[in-house]
């Protein structure tokens, strides 16, 4: 999370700095700019706006590092895989709570994820009849791919703003 924190403010500073500069004018200095906007509206509206540009640059983002990806998994797939890897063999249960979603869908997630070899159903140690996942060596190679393919392409489209 708090790396997610760390790139969310990278990208708002950079952004941030590529808007002003390209709305700027010459000699134009940048920090009255804000200030008026502040003084002419209520800091919650400048708040509600600068969040909704926030929004707009991030999805910008998100486009443009997808579209640099040449990964095959789905983002629920790939939520489910980084989930299993990160937190060990789960259950099922425990596997739908923590993504926030349905049993029947995390069961669907994980029968693709099974049969391409991404993931691997284990006897529960506890229990005999129930079942754990875990990524599979397989799965961790490809969820280390995707991550250094990912964190290359965020680099470049920094670079990019």
């Amino acid at each position: 999370m708090w790396r997610t924190l760390q790139c969310c403010t990278i990208i708002c500073l950079k952004t941030t700095n590529y808007m002003n500069y390209s709305e700027r004018k010459p000699g134009e200095d940048m920090s009255a700019k804000r200030e008026t906007a502040t003084v002419e509206g209520s800091s919650a509206d400048a708040g509600v706006e600068e969040a909704a540009e926030l929004r707009v640059i991030l999805v910008r983002l998100q486009r443009q590092l997808r579209a640099r990806s040449d990964n095959y998994l789905t983002p629920s797939q790939g939520s489910v895989l980084a989930r299993v890897e990160q937190s060990g063999p789960l259950r099922m249960g425990a596997l739908a709570e923590a993504e926030g979603t349905s049993p029947a869908t995390v069961c669907r997630l994980i029968d693709s994820l099974a049969q391409d070899g991404l993931i691997e159903r284990v006897p529960d140690p506890l229990d005999g009849r129930a079942s754990l996942v875990r990524a599979s060596p397989e799965g961790a190679s490809l969820l280390g791919a995707i991550r250094a393919q990912g964190t290359a392409a965020l680099r470049g489209a920094l670079d990019d703003l």
